[in-house]
């Protein structure tokens, strides 16, 4: 219910988008002790690749950790045990990209083009195992477009998936609610 009530109040610009400096270190910190218990139960090898000189970003602190949180725990749950997870951050000219990427049981690629769509689940034996709303992936792709960005993801069955996301490096300007174009908060 929360995720489907936060997608309406993005849509809606109801929803204020808080922009300040994030160190993406720290966050990917702190996400990383939370999923932690998952992946040590799981026995799976987590990567966490980044570039010397990271910038801050201007970014909302907890819908971001939000979008990690969603990705990764979408990872442990499609990658078998002793399986690999990685994320890597790659500095671009005018953005950042953020590879997660698993060797989990892959996605279909009819499915892949609904991935993003509110309440959509692939058909596959873990989803019908594991009960789910199918708006996480929805969420995430709500908070990247308010963020500026764009999200994607490549995958193939048997072989895993790499979900990719890039968001604009930007100064962090006091005051701002939301990136041009992007959901504002109209409260």
């Amino acid at each position: 219910i929360s995720d489907l009530l936060d997608i309406a109040r993005i849509e809606s610009g109801r929803i204020g988008m808080e922009f300040k400096k994030v160190a993406l270190n720290k966050l990917l910190d702190n996400v990383n002790e939370l999923v932690a218990p998952q992946i040590k139960e799981k026995e799976i090898s987590l990567t966490i690749s980044l570039p010397k000189n990271l910038p801050d970003i201007d970014a909302d602190e907890g819908h971001l950790e939000r979008v990690f949180i969603n990705l990764l725990s979408n990872a442990i749950r499609f990658t078998p045990v002793k399986g690999q997870i990685s994320v890597t951050i790659e500095k671009k000219t005018d953005h950042l990209k953020f590879d997660i990427s698993d060797t989990g049981t892959g996605i279909a690629q009819q499915d892949i083009a609904n991935l993003f769509t509110e309440f959509f689940r692939a058909d596959n034996p873990i989803n019908r195992e594991h009960k789910g709303t199918g708006l996480g992936l929805s969420l995430v792709k709500k908070i990247i477009d308010a963020h500026g960005g764009k999200i994607w993801v490549e995958s193939e069955i048997g072989k895993g998936s790499v979900f990719s996301f890039s968001l604009p490096k930007q100064e962090v300007s006091l005051g701002r609610t939301a990136p041009e174009g992007a959901a504002r908060d109209t409260r």
